[in-house]
């Protein structure tokens, strides 16, 4: 799953006039004790803090997560849940068990009351409209794992 979900954040193009993207990047949520560490990060470039490991969630433009086995709970529920209340604009959740891309924008709430109200699914082989960015992202050759059972999500 490593390698799929590598792949998948490197679609994302890693030089650009206006942002970059980070990996392995814990994310520090305003009045939250959770640290998460989604798989992809993007922010303006310039922004946040010029060394450390905690990112503010404040600067943050956009954060992706890949669903595994283990994750699928955390990537569509608590993780949801705490990107909004830290007010992150477009959390894309990459899930190759659903063959598809959940774009979450427009976060409201605080704590666990927190969420995204806008909602837009993309499967596999549809480009997901990241206009945070202002690009596409291609999916058409995002992998997926049809021997596992589908889960209750998205």
């Amino acid at each position: 799953m490593r390698v799929r979900a590598a792949y998948a954040v490197r679609r994302l193009p890693p030089r650009h006039a206006s942002w970059r993207r980070l990996q392995t990047q814990d994310i520090a949520i305003l009045e939250e004790t959770s640290v998460p560490q989604p798989d992809l990060v993007v922010v303006d470039r310039g922004a946040g803090p010029g060394s450390g490991r905690l990112m503010p969630s404040e600067v943050i433009t956009l954060l992706v997560e890949v669903v595994s086995k283990s994750s699928i709970d955390r990537d569509y529920g608590m993780k949801r849940a705490l990107y909004a209340a830290g007010k992150v604009p477009a959390y894309l959740i990459i899930d190759p068990f659903y063959a598809g891309c959940l774009l979450l924008t427009k976060p409201e709430g605080t704590g666990d009351d927190a969420d995204y109200q806008e909602e837009l699914r993309v499967p596999f082989g549809s480009p997901v409209p990241l206009d945070v960015l202002g690009i596409e992202l291609e999916t058409g050759e995002f992998g997926t794992l049809p021997k596992f059972k589908r889960h209750r999500h998205p």
